[in-house]
């Protein structure tokens, strides 16, 4: 068939070869243009998805950070107080086992030092309240066996102790102790004795012994007396 056509035949001007370089340039843009544009929505949630990773991620470490350095503040704080509730209860051998080699720990070291101090301090009170109160019984067996009789008072004039040859000989009970001296002694025949503890404290050094006469029940009772400031 001689109307079939065999080919077609394209009529366009002629491009020179800068210009054909940069029409390829335009149209390989142009797709890469295109290709970018179909990715932009994965390639936005793929950096939407790294900066909420990051910044999870900067939330979580602040956090752990926060708790890790308060940890170490508060809990040798907790420790200190600890402590402190088992000094004042008593428990001078209460120690703290520092945990860190920082101000924290040095801390922990001083308030050791102090409960062995205050340990050591107890126990020296301990020993010499012991030895007070040994002594103050050793005074007071003496003072029992004595046939001298002994009267004390406090500054305000109060009778602290009576022992019993006093007690005798002046025709007192132990109901007198606790009583002031004036009242006690305002009795009738016990009244020339009022001027003694008196004179002691005015001369500072005591009083030196001298006579004085009691008058009971129709007979005369001559005593030796002294005061002396304590």
């Amino acid at each position: 068939d001689t109307m079939t056509p065999v080919g077609v035949v394209i009529v366009s001007e002629h491009l020179s070869g800068s210009l054909a370089q940069h029409s390829r340039r335009i149209i390989e843009a142009y797709e890469g243009y295109q290709q970018l544009r179909v990715l932009r929505r994965p390639i936005e949630g793929v950096y939407l998805s790294f900066f909420l990773m990051m910044t999870l991620f900067i939330l979580v470490s602040a956090t752990w950070l926060g708790l890790y350095t308060a940890k170490r503040i508060t809990r040798p704080i907790g420790l200190l107080a600890a402590g402190a509730r088992e000094i004042g209860q008593g428990n001078f051998g209460y120690r703290i086992e520092p945990e860190t080699a920082d101000e924290f720990g040095r801390l922990g070291d001083a308030f050791n030092t102090m409960a062995g101090e205050l340990e050591l301090s107890r126990a020296e009170v301990q020993r010499k309240g012991r030895e007070v109160e040994g002594r103050g019984r050793y005074i007071e067996t003496i003072l029992k066996r004595i046939a001298t009789g002994v009267i004390s008072l406090d500054q305000s004039g109060r009778i602290n102790t009576m022992n019993s040859a006093a007690a005798r000989l002046l025709g007192l009970d132990q109901s007198a102790v606790g009583q002031m001296f004036d009242d006690v002694f305002a009795r009738q025949d016990l009244r020339p004795l009022l001027s003694i503890p008196q004179g002691a404290a005015r001369t500072r050094g005591g009083t030196a012994g001298h006579e004085i006469t009691l008058v009971r029940d129709g007979r005369d009772l001559h005593l030796a007396v002294a005061a002396t400031p304590l």
